[in-house]
Order: C-alpha cells, then structure tokens, then sequence
C-alpha cells in the first residue's frame, strides 16, 4: 500500500502542476478513519503545498473563506463547474439537473452509492460522453473543444479496474502513454524513472501480469501521473490509497439518484446534520430527500436537483448547495484551423495504438499462430471435403445377361469404379435395398440387352419393344441430388466411352446432335472446389478479420483499456485507423498462407494477375460486417437477387473468379466493379464502425 503519509516530498514533486484532485468514491469514509497527519492539496500555481499548524477551526475558516472567493470571482475560475447537467439513456436520466463546482487547489470527493451517476458523470467531465442538457466547463473550457486537451493531456485517470495491458511491462505502459501525451523521448525516461522509484515499484522491464494487486495499481496510478496533469482524476482510490490521502478532503459532494444532495466541507457537511460520520449525515440527507420527494412528486413527476428549503421541517439542515446561473456562461469558439487540426487524427497516437498491438501480438505466440494458421486449416478441410466428387458409391447392378463378352459387361467395365462401387444383386434384392437406403441408385440390363442394342445400332428404325430391351434402366435415390448428379454423369461418361469403343469412327451417327467445344475459360474437368474458392478465401479473410477486431474491442472495453485510451485523448477515428492498420499485417500474413495452399498444393488455376488477387483480398479483410456468396447469382429469385447484388462479396467474389481462372485485368468491368463496390463497403463501414464508436463514448 503506498503511505503517502511517509512520501510527502516525493508528492509534491510527483504531483507538480495538479490543479484539482478529484476521488470518486462508491460510499462514505467514516471520520474514525480520518489519521492525523500533515495535510497537502494540489496548487493552483502548482506543486502540493504543506499546511501550517492550523487548528481545526482554523483549517474550516480557511476553507470556507477559499470557496466564497471562488464562488464571487465567477463559477468558471474553478476547476470544474457543472451547470444543470442532464444525461439521459431513452427514458432513464441518470442525471437529474446537476449542479457541482469544484474549486481549484482543493483535493474533492464525490461519494455516493453505486449505481447514482457518478461514473456517467466522470465520463462527462473528462469528454467522453455528451451530456443531453446543461454546461460543464473543465479549466476553463467545455471537455472536448477543439484545442482544449481535456480529453488529453490535462487529465490524469485512474479507472477503478486495474485497465493496464498485462502482456506490457511496466516500462512499455509508461511509455505507451507518454507516447499519447506527446512527451519527449527524454521527458518519458525522465518521468518514468521517477516514478518508478516514487511508486517503489519494481524493475521497469517487469511484466504487468506477474505483478501484485498493489503492484498493479500503483503502475497504473503511475500513468495518471506521467504528463503532470492538471486535473487529476481518482476512481474508487479507497482500494490500495493509504487513509492520509482521504483525510485531507478539503470538499465532498454527496450524490445519489443522478442529483447532488449537498456539496461543502465535510466538517461542515457532518456539523450541520449532527452527525459523527459523513455517512451518517448522507443518510439523513437521503432522508430528507425522500420526503421533498414525497411531497413534491405524489405521482412520479421527476423532481429539480436541490430540495425547496421550504419544504424542509428544519431550516438548519438545508442541504449545502452552491448556486449557479446561466447569466454568465461564456460562449466559447474556436478558429476553423483550430477545429481542423482537432479532427485530423494525430499519428503519433495511431502510431502507439499500432505500436501496443504488435507488442501485445509478440507476447501471445500461441494466440498469433492461432490467427495464422486457422485460415489455412479452414481453406484446407473445404478443399478436402467440398466440392469433389463423392467416393465409393453403393449402386446396385441388376444385370440379366450371363455371357461375359455381352454388351452390359463392357460397358460396365467403362464405369469409374473409385466413385462408383457396383454390387451385383437379383432385382428383388436390389429394390429392397434401395428402399432400405443402402444402395444409391439401381443400374439394370435386360436379358436380351446385347442383341437388342445391335439392332438399334445398325437398324435405322426399330421397333418398341427393341428400344426398351436396348437401353440401360436406371433408378436413382434423389435425397441427395449431388450423389444423383455424379451417377449420372458417370453414367454419361460410360456410355460414351463404351460406343468410342465399338463402333470407332462411326460413334457419331449414335451421339447426341449436341458438341460441346472446348471450353473457353477453364476446363472440361473443372469441378465445383474450383467455383467455390474465390469465395471461400473471401469470407474466410473477411470474417476472421471481423472476428478478431470485434473480439479485440470487446476485451479493451470490457477491461477499461479503452475508456483510458480516449481519456488520454485518444479518438474513435484514431483507435478505428489503428486496428485497421495493426490488422493488416494479421491479414497479409494470411493471405500469403492461403494462396500458397490453393496455388501450390491445391492446384487451384490462376491465370490472371497474383497481384490483383491479393489486393482484392486484402481489400475483403477489412470490409467489415456483412454476408458472404459463393453460390451463383444466376441461381437465386429474382426479388432476392437484387438484394443481393448490394451485398460486400457478391460481386468481389465474380471478380476474383474472372482474375483467376480468365485472367482478365482492371480494364474488365466485372473486375473493376468488384474493387469499387469493395472500396465503397471499406469506406460506408469504416465511417459506420467510427460514428458508432463516438457515439458508444
């Protein structure tokens, strides 16, 4: 636990240039708990000043005297000043027309129960998060505006979650921040030295996972402090902060419900309720508001922030509310190239965020070997298992002739035996066991088969009885239409093979009147693996890599990683750029991998440009959300296949087959308009993915 009781100097060192100190706290510290000892407060010139030997009485004068001159020098000399603030999810406002002022040079503390707005209002001081009414000035701008480095520089945040990387060490998180705040090479070794031996912590190139609880908190009390802010921000600092810390409060507000029920001195605050504790005097306040509330609001209306004092049965515990007026809000404006360099994202912060995913990456082999070699073992099981022809068919073989040099012999010596596996049976046996399901299909030959497709043959017109004994009668099971294809096809095949055979050059005067030329792109033996990779390698890179981002966003917000980063100053616009830049070497990578498979051992055709390829891939990984088609458009409902034209790989997928296996360049339309669709998607989800981001903070 780190005594700031006995590290007095170090503080005022550490602490040079805080304006205001600012605890959140989920409940109030008993005045029991309150050690003696010498107080400090932050400056307003600067540094941690050590307090005379004042008495008590003389330290509540002083006090009270510091607020009164901030409050008739103006509302905006102090730190933070919140005007009528409201902030509202749909129908729950979760604040209620807040008023707070916290004045410079003064270490304050906003208690209140969980679940009564501090936390949104933390996010609203610091610009994270929009308020729906009112005004809040933060050293003497509204958060956010353009210029103003609040988010930024000028506040020091220490979440309530540990929310450090635990693959840094301690060394890499301070300088990730100081890289955020824009500090020097040396003012970042200089500051973190210090702090490192201020904070006792260990040695700087130790891992954040193998420290302690204290340990941790203390390094990520460290990066609040690196830049020397201005406002330093505290969440929960009860959890590992030594009691000396919390006795010098010079001023708490007391929240609950989204309103400030009493703001001062806690001496002041415990006095004018007769109460021993600030606990005790904020349950009788939660009293006192429960009754204005009853009186004023018998049917659920919601209430102002402050209690009427004439609804108060005793005046004297009128809760202590400093005023506020909209007269004299200042309107603040900013020069167009102020707001210009405001929204242009900074690289030094893009190139840190890319920085820490790379270290991050380095430090989790396991997990980066994982996101390299799953596209591989995916496109690798749907070319071994999709697409190819089904193997070792059961087809059961009905053959009535007996003579080995009969026609249904040869021609079933034609019949690809590793698809089809003939199991010769009676033709009572046979259609028992189709209808069993254990056969796939029925081949069957009359007794007369041979001589009867001798005459058809030779004969020019034969009667019906010939046709039907010459022809080959075959019953298929359908449930499985891929299977039923494949039997016909090789049936097909037979056929042709066995009239190439005995009738040589005359095969054509029994062939259908129909000649299919050789292909004009691909081949005769192309088979649907071939159709089906260009859009596989597609939809696996496109939802890998939304996968990866999502599950990166989720895990940095769930751990509080990315509310630090955009309290550090840090933009949605900047965070989005950084992991579209950080997952393009995880995509690169991939896509190396897969084509080396499809290419070289899978021996998919390319014959157009390696380069398109890739670009066209490259540019599918960080599309974003939607869906992926590997079907053909031609075989989907017209009101279905406009709806689909619109979608992400619908035509990048028609453009990857026409460079791959036609080898056309960008001078095709079909080409072209795959990247440009692909492109339009990049940038309608990069701009949605950045709205929603800014929104969500």
């Amino acid at each position: 636990m780190l005594q700031f009781s006995e590290r007095l100097d170090p503080v005022k060192r550490c602490a040079e240039g805080v304006n205001v100190l600012l605890l959140i706290c989920s409940r109030t510290a008993p005045a029991a708990s309150r050690a003696p000892g010498p107080a400090f407060m932050p400056g307003v010139d600067g540094g941690f000043e050590e307090a005379l030997d004042f008495t008590e009485l003389e330290q509540r004068s002083l006090r009270i005297s510091n607020m009164k001159t901030d409050l008739e020098a103006g509302g905006f000399s102090a730190a933070i000043h919140c005007h009528d603030v409201c902030r509202s999810y749909g129908r729950l406002k979760v604040l209620n027309n807040l008023n707070l002022t916290v004045p410079k040079g003064q270490i304050y503390g906003l208690l209140g129960p969980s679940g009564c707005g501090k936390t949104t209002l933390l996010k609203c001081i610091v610009g994270t998060l929009k308020i729906s009414h009112g005004h809040i000035t933060v050293l003497g701008k509204p958060p956010a505006f353009p210029g103003h480095e609040v988010p930024g520089k000028m506040v020091g945040y220490m979440p309530q979650d540990i929310a450090l990387y635990n693959e840094f060490t301690i060394s890499n998180t301070l300088w990730f921040y100081g890289r955020i705040h824009g500090l020097s090479s040396e003012e970042r070794e200089a500051r973190m030295n210090f702090l490192i031996e201020f904070l006792d912590l260990p040695q700087k190139n130790s891992l954040v996972k193998n420290l302690s609880g204290g340990q941790r908190r203390r390094v990520s009390l460290g990066a609040a402090l690196l830049q020397n802010p201005r406002l330093l921000i505290l969440d929960e600092p009860t959890v590992g902060v030594d009691p000396v810390l919390r006795a010098n409060v010079f001023e708490v507000g007391l929240m609950r419900n989204g309103r400030l029920l009493a703001e001062g001195p806690p001496d002041a605050v415990m006095k004018q309720h007769n109460a021993a504790t600030l606990e005790t005097a904020f349950l009788q306040l939660c009293e006192d508001s429960d009754q204005v509330d009853a009186k004023q609001s018998p049917h659920g209306h919601v209430l102002d922030s402050s209690p009427s004092p004439d609804s108060m049965k005793d005046e004297s515990r009128e809760p202590i509310l400093k005023k506020s007026t909209t007269a004299d809000l200042p309107k603040f404006k900013a020069d167009w190239k102020v707001r210009a360099r405001h929204l242009i994202p900074k690289w030094r912060n893009i190139a840190a965020l890319m920085i820490k995913t790379l270290v991050r990456m380095r430090r989790m082999p396991g997990s980066i070997c994982f996101q390299f070699l799953l596209p591989v073992i995916q496109i690798c099981l749907m070319c071994l298992c999709i697409g190819g022809d089904p193997k070792d068919i059961d087809v059961a073989v009905v053959n009535n002739e007996s003579s080995p040099s009969a026609f249904s012999v040869s021609l079933l010596s034609f019949l690809d035996n590793t698809s089809v596996h003939q199991v010769g049976l009676s033709r009572a046996e046979a259609f028992s066991g189709i209808l069993n399901g254990e056969y796939w299909g029925i081949i069957e030959f009359g007794e007369n088969f041979t001589s009867y497709l001798t005459k058809r043959l030779l004969q020019p017109r034969v009667s019906r009885e010939v046709v039907e004994g010459g022809s080959v009668h075959v019953w298929l099971d359908l449930t499985n239409r891929q299977i039923a294809l494949m039997l016909q096809k090789k049936l097909h095949e037979a056929f042709e093979a066995f009239i190439e055979t005995k009738l040589g050059s005359l095969s054509y005067t029994v062939a259908v009147p129909i000649k299919f030329e050789e292909p004009v792109f691909g081949s005769k033996n192309t088979d649907f693996t071939t159709f089906v990779t260009p859009g596989a390698v597609l939809s696996i890179t496109f939802y890998l890599a939304v996968g990866l981002t999502a599950l990166s966003f989720v895990l940095e917000r769930k751990e509080g990683l990315l509310d630090r980063c955009w309290v550090a100053g840090v933009s949605s616009l900047e965070t989005m750029l950084a992991h579209l830049f950080s997952q393009l070497f995880v995509i690169s990578v991939q896509i190396v991998l897969l084509l080396i498979f499809i290419l070289l051992v899978f021996n998919i055709p390319n014959e157009g440009s390696l380069a398109l390829v890739i670009s066209l891939i490259v540019l599918q990984g960080v599309t974003g959300i939607s869906f992926g088609v590997i079907w053909p458009v031609e075989c989907i409902p017209y009101p279905l296949r406009y709806l689909s034209l619109v979608l992400p790989q619908t035509y990048a997928s028609e453009a990857l087959r026409c460079i791959m296996y036609r080898g056309w360049g960008l001078s095709q339309m079909m080409v072209w308009r795959g990247f440009a669709v692909t492109l339009g998607w990049n940038t309608f989800f990069l701009t949605l993915a950045t709205i929603i981001l800014k929104l969500r903070t």
